[in-house]
């Protein structure tokens, strides 16, 4: 659960006799769960923070003062209470300045938690070193081995908020080379962010849950990009007769995960290279090259299951990421059993599309709630196949899109692949959710063979489709 996201405005409070407490970001990581706390302080010696938790489940805590508020420190001490009709919480904090640590308590006098899922905060944070908070409050993280800053959380930003081209720390001016995980979460005032540089990154997640608006006309659309063995090197393919600019691709999303990518080269020219998806080296392909620079441990944590050739994910734009929380889901996959749509879907799919039910299959669905995504495929009419994608929300049916296809009459079987008889069987890349709390659906092998990729969005009660420009035929 998420409150309102406070304001902020100094850099240090010094109410300890011993050391200063430091603003900027704390942070704890324990078997199965990670967390951090965003603090600054104000010259009457209040606080301001953001306290956020996640589990290996991907369930989450987070809790900030709500309206702005600011909470008198203590001493050392602060203690923030939050009631409703089914809890009464508190969380208690202590600094320990000489030991830069920052030790959370929750208390509930009252209910359950009012995180859900047996979720808390409670725990004993460390200070991040070259984390801090300017006179605004706006929380900055050093990066590049100290070299450069981004823009990590702050105080209550509203309208259009500008990221400056520099920040001073310790006497020292850093640049701001790009905006954080969660920078603007929960800030439904900020309306728009201008970047000083276009070549600011901004992390997936940072505009998640905020008042910025989608801008569909003018953001780049995902492309999508095939591993090599290890899945280190990244090979995007670029069409024979156009001219991309993949330069400023710079994060590859699968499933609900996410990695910077760095530009390695352009073979695009290359006559000798090979064209289309090639996976055991996609040195040899032609198109535009990435590496996939982080631990080895996390990109098997990434990948896990997963063989190179079994893999396309999507190689997103800075600008275009920062609009979507990626929430966890599972998704049906060989060994897992295939589930097929409850029968009273089948039924009112076949009502609502005129045409019996052949085939259907439950495709992904968001973990931790009752929202799932799948596809039916209809009984043949004449030459022409039909296949139907399908949201529910909760146990309804609340968006659709359908396709339409000339099949041979000759083959009773999908040509969709629904009915999981085949390689290629059609899978979710990705799902996002946008500020309004609609899905946003990436589909890797939709098949029939003219469609390799396509994205699909929910407005209203349909599944819009977009990116068609960017589908591409994998050529084996």
């Amino acid at each position: 659960m998420a409150f309102a996201i406070g304001f902020a405005a100094s850099a240090a409070n010094t109410t300890s006799a011993s050391a200063p407490v430091r603003s900027g970001i704390y942070s704890y990581e324990d078997i199965g769960a990670t967390g951090t706390i965003s603090v600054a302080f104000n010259e009457k010696g209040e606080i301001w923070f953001h306290a956020f938790t996640i589990n290996e489940d991907g369930h989450t805590a987070e809790l900030t003062p709500e309206d702005g508020k600011w909470i008198q420190m203590k001493g050392d001490k602060f203690s923030y209470n939050i009631k409703s009709e089914f809890w009464d919480y508190t969380l208690e904090g202590e600094f320990i300045p000489d030991e830069e640590m920052l030790v959370l308590t929750d208390h509930f006098n009252a209910g359950g938690s009012p995180f859900g899922m047996g979720m808390f905060l409670g725990a004993q944070y460390r200070y991040e070193g070259g984390s801090f908070a300017d006179t605004k409050g706006y929380m900055y993280h050093l990066v590049d081995e100290g070299e450069s800053a981004v823009l990590a959380r702050g105080g209550k930003y509203s309208g259009i908020v500008e990221v400056p081209e520099s920040v001073r720390f310790n006497e020292e001016d850093y640049p701001v080379v790009g905006i954080g995980d969660r920078a603007f979460t929960g800030n439904y005032d900020v309306t728009g962010v201008r970047l000083t540089y276009k070549d600011t990154h901004i992390t997936p997640g940072a505009y998640w849950n905020s008042g910025i608006p989608y801008d569909w006309e003018s953001l780049e659309k995902p492309g999508y990009i095939y591993p090599g063995p290890g899945f280190f090197s990244w090979a995007t393919p670029a069409d024979k007769e156009e001219e991309y600019d993949y330069s400023m691709n710079n994060w590859v999303i699968f499933k609900q995960n996410s990695g910077p990518l760095f530009y390695a080269g352009d073979n695009t020219k290359d006559e000798d290279a090979r064209w289309g998806c090639y996976f055991p080296d996609p040195d040899q392909a032609r198109g535009i090259h990435y590496e996939l620079r982080t631990l080895d441990v996390l990109r098997k944590q990434m990948f896990r299951g997963y063989d190179n050739y079994e893999v396309i994910a999507l190689a997103v734009g800075s600008r275009f990421a920062a609009f979507h929380e990626f929430p966890s889901f599972s998704r049906w996959k060989y060994p897992e059993p295939e589930v097929p749509l409850d029968l009273v879907h089948e039924q009112e799919l076949a009502k609502r599309f005129g045409r019996k039910v052949m085939y259907s299959r439950k495709v992904a669905a968001l973990r931790g709630s009752d929202r799932s995504f799948g596809m039916v495929e209809f009984e043949h009419k004449g030459k022409e196949a039909m296949v139907a994608f399908v949201w529910m929300d909760y146990g309804e049916i609340t968006a659709t899109y359908s396709i339409t296809a000339e099949f041979d009459p000759e083959d009773p079987y999908s040509i969709w692949n629904v009915d999981l008889e085949e390689y290629g069987t059609p899978e979710v890349l990705s799902i996002a959710l946008d500020p309004q709390d609609n899905p946003i659906i990436w589909i890797n092998h939709s098949a029939p063979e003219s469609k390799n990729i396509m994205g699909l969005r929910k407005v209203g009660d349909k599944l819009v489709p977009f990116g068609e420009e960017q589908w591409y035929v994998c050529y084996d």
